[in-house]
């Protein structure tokens, strides 16, 4: 018998000890959140040049064009909830499947969802910092919240401590992504890589598949077509919220 690209993935779920997954943006849009590339995008929308919005040296000369652009986008952050895709890979995690989430995503949902290993490759929103003197402001903090009514005024940060730019502590262009060893060595611990809603196309992370096991498999689930798709032992174009209906492991 021929199984379906649905069983197949089951299958390969289940005899699976070692199950990392990397998400994109696919898994969140579902929650609210654009695909800042895609149609609706941030970096689509008219008046806001993506690609000096969050580039780092043009940041520190002009912050204001980027905290006139987050309010919208904050609260989108903020108030999002997990998807079915954000709670099947923590129920995979609750099985003893999932050992690690590598996400490209900002938004923090792995997080809520309850995952307890994640790696945030381009950050999040959980803290704020001086470019100054450094100084960090944790989501605890009185100045978090005073940092946040700054932002829905559509006004600048400045460091209370030095009067420096408050920026996110999220990757701008013309940084280093966080914890790139840490992902690849789970990569390559993994005898299952579970990609999700990502096009493979944005590095480093696009790299990560070249560092799995010869014995290990590949498992793709994205709307559109990626590069290692050849590669993959199931390649499923379809939206994660439903695949993950149909595998009725939630």
């Amino acid at each position: 018998m021929v199984l379906s690209e649905i069983d197949l993935l089951m299958d390969l779920l289940m005899k699976s000890k070692y199950i990392v997954a990397i998400t994109g943006a696919g898994i969140s849009t579902n929650a609210g959140i654009p695909d800042f590339r895609g149609p609706g995008g941030l970096y689509s929308r008219e008046g806001i040049p993506g690609e000096k919005i969050f580039n780092l040296e043009y940041f520190k000369e002009n912050p204001s064009l980027f905290y006139e652009a987050m309010p919208d986008l904050l609260h989108l952050f903020l108030e999002a909830k997990p998807t079915k895709g954000h709670c099947f890979l923590k129920k995979l995690e609750d099985l003893g499947k999932l050992k690690t989430v590598i996400t490209q995503n900002i938004d923090g949902l792995h997080k809520k969802a309850g995952n307890s290993y994640t790696i945030e490759l381009h950050g999040n929103f959980e803290k704020f910092y001086c470019l100054n003197c450094y100084q960090e402001i944790f989501e605890a903090d009185e100045a978090y919240r005073e940092i946040l009514n700054n932002i829905e005024s559509k006004k600048t940060p400045l460091c209370k401590k030095c009067g420096g730019i408050i920026k996110p502590n999220v990757v701008f262009f013309g940084e280093y992504v966080r914890d790139l060893e840490k992902a690849l060595t789970e990569v390559q611990k993994a005898d299952l890589l579970l990609v999700i809603g990502s096009s493979l196309t944005v590095y480093p992370a696009a790299t990560l598949p070249s560092y799995l096991d010869d014995t290990a498999k590949l498992a793709i689930i994205n709307q559109m077509e990626t590069p290692y798709d050849s590669k993959a032992k199931v390649v499923l174009h379809e939206d994660i919220d439903s695949i993950a209906e149909k595998l009725k492991i939630l």
